[in-house]
């Protein structure tokens, strides 16, 4: 017997579908259903085969909700090229993180857990490597990646309560002047993600930059000595030869 988070059916032979079109399936249940209600029979259902199917391509539940995140994910990549500044590109990878975190919220919590399920873990390889190559501190690489994934998820959960709570045909005598500045607002939830993201690359890089050149560099240990000054046990020329 299969079991949903224990031990699997055996695979068969031939898979009757393709594991992208499961995991887009997938995805489709978690964004319309919720994550719990994410199962083998239920995503066999919804495609149409048989439950013993799946496991061609899955051990378990398990490894479909950390596939289906890892295809949310998809579109954050580092590009294959150098033709466009690193900050256009890392501005971009920022957007689509927030994007895939407004899409599939039930996945928030497996997609924070991504390294230690090895979700985008190469990716992050091959962004760190192209960031250093493009002359980014080394220093700078980590906080930036966080800070900007922290943008992500704030930007993402406050769009989710909608308007604020604000309800203008109840709220219009109690709560005027917040109506108003809602209605006059000068920038969107767009314009102030970029430019909160575009503070946050320009801050930590300018901060790790200053740091690192702060930093004097170690002086070996064989250099430390004065050229004029005799190493300790060791007799210097003039004594040798009184």
């Amino acid at each position: 017997m299969s079991k949903e988070g224990g031990t699997a059916m055996a695979r068969p032979k031939v898979p009757l579908i393709s594991k992208r079109r499961a995991l887009e399936v997938a995805l489709e249940i978690i964004n319309a259903e919720g994550i719990e209600s994410l199962s083998i029979r239920r995503l066999a259902e919804r495609l149409k085969v048989n439950g013993a199917s799946l496991y061609h391509h899955f051990q378990n539940k398990d490894e479909i909700v950390v596939g289906a995140a890892q295809l949310a994910l998809e579109g954050v990549r580092a590009p294959q090229t150098h033709d466009e500044p690193w900050r256009v590109w890392i501005l971009r990878n920022a957007r689509r993180l927030r994007q895939a975190f407004r899409e599939y919220p039930d996945l928030v919590p497996v997609m924070l857990r991504r390294r230690p399920l090895s979700i985008g873990s190469m990716e992050l390889e091959t962004t760190a490597a192209l960031l250093a190559k493009e002359g980014v501190p080394v220093g700078a690489i980590v906080p930036m990646l966080e800070a900007l994934e922290l943008a992500a998820i704030g930007s993402a959960l406050h769009e989710a309560r909608g308007d604020g709570g604000i309800d203008p045909d109840h709220d219009a005598e109690r709560t005027p002047h917040l109506i108003r500045a809602f209605e006059r607002r000068a920038l969107s939830a767009d314009e102030i993600f970029d430019k909160l993201c575009g503070q946050i690359i320009d801050t930590v890089v300018a901060t790790a930059a200053e740091r690192a050149a702060s930093q004097e560099p170690e002086v070996p240990a064989a250099r430390m000595l004065s050229p004029r000054q005799p190493q300790a046990g060791r007799t210097s020329p003039a004594k040798a030869t009184a």
